[in-house]
């Protein structure tokens, strides 16, 4: 057994150590008492990989460039050589579980996130140090061609046990190619509801030490467009028209990109829940495929794309019928 959280935790005198759902990644969270009081999140971070990022260290740097503009748990004190990290605990209600307790105030909290968005298109694009990591990687052409592989091998043929229709791998290419010359905005990469917290009624983020230059666009196809919750068409108007109006470009060129990456984004999303429901049996994710499935039809009836709103009514017909319960 692994003694590495309880020796930390016994360096740093804090009790009641708790393990807690982590994430889709490989760090570890424990709830712990701090000694003066109150309580904390412990992270420990998997060691790094060689030739990857080193997420431990890019999350510090972030943070420390972040923290003047958005609201994100504190940092108390880390540790580089045993990769820990101790963080304010924000509680356990996410923007979905307060959306789903409140529906009543989903206007509201759409505009926060609006702002939110901005922020990272507007001020943190045009303050971020130039030669800083996070405006050194992109959405390039590997990164897009790594997702859709990455959707292609668990949401198709691990999932659906096929392959995807040779006219949607050349469809995703032409919009990988439209997509990587527009990669000029700093984004959070996993911009999504449960990444975002409500912590004594502040709108915190979590989960961005993978931030890097994308359209600028991407952050809001990922909460517009989100697996884990439904917006109604009022919110979707209030966190759309914000970035529409930050960036001052035509609506033909604003909703040409963001049908673009909604597609890529919500195929990519495809790929990490039927990985964690396929190989890691995690099955808390099953409902985020059917809800994807059915952001995408309505991107295809946008794009008016016959063969792909015929071919995403299958899909979920064979998804729906997978998750459906034994009579």
């Amino acid at each position: 057994m692994d003694r590495l959280p309880e020796q930390i935790a016994l360096e740093w005198n804090l009790e009641n150590l708790q393990p807690l759902q982590g994430d889709v990644g490989t760090r570890r969270y424990f709830r712990v008492d701090r000694p003066t009081g109150g309580s904390a999140i412990l992270v420990l971070y998997p060691d790094r990989e060689p030739n990857a990022d080193d997420a431990f260290q890019n999350y510090l740097t972030l943070h420390s460039y972040l923290t003047p503009i958005s609201l994100l748990p504190k940092i108390y004190r880390f540790d580089a050589p045993d990769r820990a990290m101790l963080l304010e605990d924000l509680g356990d209600c996410s923007l979905e579980g307060h959306l789903s307790a409140h529906p009543e105030e989903e206007l509201e909290w759409a505009d926060r996130v609006a702002k939110e968005l901005e922020n990272w298109v507007d001020p943190l694009t045009m303050a971020a140090p130039r030669g800083s990591f996070f405006m050194l990687r992109s959405f390039d052409k590997p990164k897009y061609d790594f997702e859709w592989s990455f959707c292609k091998e668990h949401f198709f043929n691990g999932l659906l046990k096929k392959n995807p229709p040779l006219w949607l791998d050349r469809m995703m290419e032409q919009i990988h190619c439209f997509l990587i010359p527009r990669a000029k905005y700093l984004a959070h990469r996993d911009f999504h509801v449960r990444n975002l917290m409500v912590s004594d009624q502040r709108l915190m983020t979590i989960d961005f030490q993978d931030a890097r230059l994308a359209p600028a666009t991407y952050d809001l196809a990922s909460i517009m467009f989100d697996g884990y919750w439904n917006w109604s068409q009022e919110a979707k108007q209030i966190l759309a028209s914000r970035i529409f109006t930050c960036l001052g470009i035509g609506k033909k060129e604003f909703w040409g990109e963001l049908n673009c990456i909604a597609l890529q984004r919500n195929f990519k999303a495809l790929g990490t829940f039927a990985c964690q429901l396929v190989t890691n049996n995690k099955t808390r994710y099953a409902p985020a495929i059917p809800r994807t499935l059915r952001h995408i039809h309505t991107h295809f009836e946008r794009l008016t794309h016959g063969e792909g709103v015929i071919q995403t009514r299958n899909w979920l017909k064979i998804v729906n019928r997978m998750f459906q319960p034994p009579d």
